[in-house]
Parts: structure tokens; C-alpha cells; sequence
């Protein structure tokens, strides 16, 4: 059973594996047996993207760390490396990919159906995601003609919400291991899902539903440009992390008088008329004035947060 396969036989899970398996990608995958690390998976099973380790058969060699001018993993004894079929397109690998037995995070044991990703555990309610880790190319083989980085997605079921892409790196570190680092911020994300959900206006595709909440998040690692380009070099990657930060105060819908309509701009008459002590159209289904969820209020800044979120701005906090 090839991980392609897998993971398209598979439905939306019911919950996700915690945390960022094998960011260093020292396991190879148990099911499939290679040449893919464990919790990575490239679309189509494309062996242009494989895990590469101190020993394999492949080209270069991969040589133990600490060996001068050789391709090295920065830790361990594993890398991850995206190549090139030279015309173009995507190529990369993800955590998208289902997880049938690392639930007892030894792989001895199968998980119960229906099974988890890999992706982690996603916290619509909590903070920034930060995703940091360590790419290397080679001076003799630089990136050419396409660009690489990461693409980062939070996901309900199995649909994309809110999506953030990167794509800052060509030539070559002189074979130097290099920190690379994004952080998506939550009024971001928060952006992306309402303007897709519907809540705010005119922007996003209006095709999410509204629960359950965002609950994993993908993490994709990549090189792309237009087909037919040609394109050249090979990127290594090594020592993945995923972390995300501590909730802060977020914003509330901007259907205030929680009529179901919105974007409504009887939702800001009825906040200003709640906020100067009167009453709103559809009580008792009103929200409160601190709408930016400061625990300040009455606070003006509530009335700057509102009508930026309802412009689809952030949240003012």
C-alpha cells in the first residue's frame, strides 16, 4: 500500500495526531516502507522528494555530520531533500497524510479508525502559529528557475481555511545550513476563515462551514513555478518544528445583534446604541460592548475594533 494511496482512502478524521511528528525525519514511513520519512507525504507519491539518510543508495551521497564539504543532515543521521524533474511545477511534501499507527508514538500498534493525520493539532481559539526549521543547497547543485519555502494551511475536516505561502528561496548556502522561520499570526487566520466562512465581506469563497471549528494544520514543505519552466538544483530540509502560542483577546462576530445577517450595518447602529446605554434591535441575542475581548469597556477602542473587522481589517486590541 503506497502513501499516496493511503491517504486518499481515507475520510476527514475525527482528530489529529499532537504535535509535528518526525520534524527531523529520522523514521521512514511503516506502512509504505520508504522512500518517504514517517508523517510526510508527497502528493502522488513522487520520488523526486524523498527522505535520504547516511548509508542510502542514492546520489550524492549523504555523509555522517561533521564530514567537510559533504552533504550533511544538520542533526541526526536524516534529511528531507525536494528535487526537480527540470520542467517545473510542484514539487514538496506535507503532513497531510494519515496516520495508521504512530497513535502510541512508537508505530507498534495500529490507531483505531477513523484514523488521524499527521498534521498537528490546530487551537482555533489559541495563538500564533510559528513553524521554524533549517534548509541547505549546495553550491554545485543551486535552486534554478523555480523558487522554494513553505505553504501553510489550517484545516477543518479536510478543507483548506486559511493559507499562508512563501516562496524566498533559490541558488544555493554554499552548503551552509540556513534557519528559516514564518509565523502565521491568529488575526490572520482569523481573517482568512471569516472572509471564507462569509462573515466578512466581500472576500474568501463562502464555502466553509462554520463548525466545527479549525482544527489541524498542514505544513508543507515546497519548490514551485508554472509548468513547462525549467528548472534545475535540489533543497534539503532537516529539524521541523511546530509550535503555536498562547491565545490573546480575539474579536467577536461582526453580526452583533445576532440576527443571522451580516455584513449588516444594523449590527454597528445597534453596538453604538448598546454602547451609549440604549437598547438593540433583536435583544436578547445581543452581544456585549467589549467586543475586542479585552475585559476593558466602555472603551472606544471596541468602536475602532468593530468597524475595522467589519471593513475586513483586524481585530484592535
Amino acid at each position: 500500500l503506497a502513501c499516496g494511496a493511503a491517504a486518499t482512502i481515507v475520510s476527514a478524521a475525527a482528530a489529529q495526531t499532537n504535535g509535528l511528528q518526525n520534524g527531523g525525519f529520522e523514521s521512514n514511513c511503516f506502512i509504505c516502507g520508504g522512500p518517504f520519512a514517517e508523517g510526510w507525504h508527497s502528493p502522488g507519491g513522487d520520488t523526486i522528494a524523498p527522505r535520504r539518510f547516511v548509508g542510502d543508495t542514492g546520489t550524492p551521497a549523504i555523509q555522517p555530520v561533521g564530514t567537510p564539504n559533504a552533504i550533511t543532515p544538520r542533526t541526526g543521521t536524516s534529511l528531507q531533500a525536494i528535487g526537480t524533474h527540470g520542467t517545473g511545477g510542484f514539487e514538496g511534501v506535507s503532513t497531510d497524510t494519515v496516520n495508521f499507527c504512530h497513535c502510541d508514538q512508537s508505530c507498534q500498534t495500529f490507531c483505531s479508525a477513523p484514523y488521524p493525520y499527521f498534521d498537528p493539532i490546530f487551537d482555533y481559539n489559541g495563538g500564533d502559529v510559528v513553524v521554524s526549521g533549517y534548509y541547505m543547497i549546495h553550491e554545485n547543485d543551486p535552486i534554478v528557475g523555480d523558487l522554494a519555502g513553505m505553504k501553510l494551511r489550517v484545516k477543518v475536516q479536510n478543507q483548506d481555511v486559511a493559507t499562508m505561502e512563501t516562496l524566498d528561496i533559490s541558488g544555493h548556502t554554499s552548503g551552509q545550513w540556513v534557519f528559516y522561520t514564518r509565523t502565521f499570526l491568529r488575526s490572520e487566520i482569523q481573517a482568512h476563515y471569516e472572509c471564507n466562512l462569509g462573515v466578512r465581506p466581500d472576500c474568501g469563497c463562502n464555502c466553509v462551514p462554520s463548525s466545527p471549528l479549525p482544527d489541524h494544520f498542514k505544513v508543507e514543505l515546497l519548490r514551485f513555478v508554472g509548468d513547462g519552466t525549467p528548472t534545475s538544483g535540489t533543497i534539503y530540509w532537516d529539524d521541523i518544528s511546530y509550535m503555536q502560542l498562547p491565545g490573546g483577546p480575539t474579536c467577536d462576530s461582526i453580526d452583533f445583534n445576532g440576527d443571522g445577517l451580516f455584513p449588516d450595518t444594523l449590527d454597528i447602529d445597534d453596538f453604538l446604541s448598546v454602547f451609549s446605554g440604549g437598547p438593540c434591535s433583536n435583544d436578547p441575542n445581543c452581544g456585549d460592548i467589549d467586543y475586542n475581548n479585552d475585559g476593558l469597556f466602555p472603551d472606544t477602542l471596541d468602536i475602532d475594533a468593530l468597524l475595522s473587522v467589519f471593513s475586513g481589517g483586524s481585530c484592535l486590541v
